[in-house]
């Protein structure tokens, strides 16, 4: 067999010797080596310079373009996310969506990271976008872009005790944010906070050592995540350090398809410690460790070197982690008569009027996910042993 190296060398002069454009040595070389690092798998890549500041970009949360995320699944590039209040949102993008067109370009062949670059560009500028839905036709969307900012968090009352935080994306300072929340919340309940729901539909992930520590929140000790690679120097283990701050607060997380990566390190670090009880569908699967390499000239290898495993030792890759209780994403109610009941009946005697009102906080709650979160944590508020009073 020839040395591949010496053939590398004759293939680059015959490109630089016969091909019709003229291309500059750093731009093949760059070239050869994206695609050499693109073969490994789907999340191994080099980011020339360019690229790279784009990648810096996406873990501060704040760049100009669409507002809406995009992962690669199924041999092609599907909307996972789309940000409350952006452009995307505006014209009606939705998770789901695929990209077929980028400005009028297919992104066949094109790593993340590249796609990423064409999408975004300064406030005000236009990105023509050519999308389909599940087996609906392509439509072609046109959005102004704007300075988008991801949000992180969002947090509010279900009821006074019970609260739900809605956890985006892990950037960095995430762990740090819901535990402020936490306390803020905390802090504007009656009798202290109750309990919490935790919803990480379409969180796509983000830095994991966010994730780890935002677990490391509700856990008093255990492991929370492992990661081992092709060599054991490489191997990990993310373990709880005594006294989280919100360990004894009972707690529910809420999971979809579109559930991945380090959304996914917290939901399995949260049940398999017996911290919480997990609610939704099958999560994406996405448990594979990349490393960033910085290089001389600016640019950057994005490397994969190990594979995440749950607290139990399951493999998040490929697996995905499974609910508890399963509720099919977009679950409706059943189209059924309401049940009567006595007050429906004729003549029948009414309600103490001085007697407290009993309002049903569930019967409120429109989303069916955290429907049931609530009335699980409810219910296990209400098995809790109560500690007895002292004999007389």
């Amino acid at each position: 067999m020839s040395d591949p190296s010496e053939l590398f060398r004759r293939v680059l002069a015959h490109v630089e010797d016969l091909h019709l454009l003229e291309i500059g040595r750093d731009e093949l070389m760059y070239a050869a080596i994206r695609g050499m690092v693109r073969s490994l798998d789907p999340h191994s890549d080099f980011l020339d310079p360019a690229a790279y500041r784009g990648f810096r970009e996406d873990l501060s949360g704040i760049y100009g373009g669409a507002g809406f995320q995009i992962e690669y699944r199924g041999g092609g590039y599907e909307v996972v996310k789309v940000f409350p209040g952006s452009p995307a949102e505006r014209v009606g993008i939705r998770p789901g969506d695929e990209v077929l067109e980028v400005d009028g370009r297919p992104p066949f062949g094109l790593a993340m990271s590249d796609l990423l670059h064409r999408m975004r560009g300064e406030a005000g500028t236009v990105l023509a976008l050519r999308l389909r839905r599940g087996e609906e036709p392509p439509r072609t969307v046109r959005l102004v872009r704007g300075h988008v900012e991801a949000p992180t968090l969002e947090s509010r009352f279900i009821e006074p005790g019970y609260a739900l935080l809605t956890v985006h994306y892990f950037h960095q300072g995430t762990a740090a944010r819901i535990d402020r929340e936490l306390r803020a919340l905390d802090g504007r309940s009656p009798d202290r906070l109750r309990a919490v729901v935790l919803d990480v539909r379409n969180n796509p992930g983000g830095l994991v050592d966010e994730a780890v520590a935002a677990a490391d929140l509700f856990l008093a000790e255990g492991t929370i995540v492992t990661a081992m690679g092709r060599r054991q120097a490489r191997d990990r283990e993310h373990s709880a350090r005594p006294g989280g701050r919100w360990e004894s607060l009972p707690a529910a997380v809420i999971v979809n398809g579109y559930t991945a990566s380090a959304a996914e390190i917290l939901s399995a670090a949260l049940r398999d410690n017996g911290r919480a009880v997990i609610i939704g569908s099958r999560t994406f699967g996405k448990g594979t460790v990349q490393q960033v390499v910085e290089l001389l000239d600016g640019s950057a290898l994005r490397l994969t070197v190990a594979r995440f495993y749950t607290p139990v030792g399951v493999p998040i890759q490929d697996n995905g982690i499974v609910p508890d209780v399963t509720v099919a994403d977009g679950a409706e109610e059943p189209d059924r008569p309401r049940t009567l009941r006595e007050a429906d009946l004729p003549d029948a005697v009414p309600a103490d009027d001085d007697a407290p009102a009993i309002f049903d906080a569930a019967a409120s709650i429109e989303d069916v996910h955290v429907r049931i979160a609530y009335q699980i944590l409810r219910l296990q508020e209400r098995l809790r042993p109560q500690p007895r009073a002292p004999m007389p």
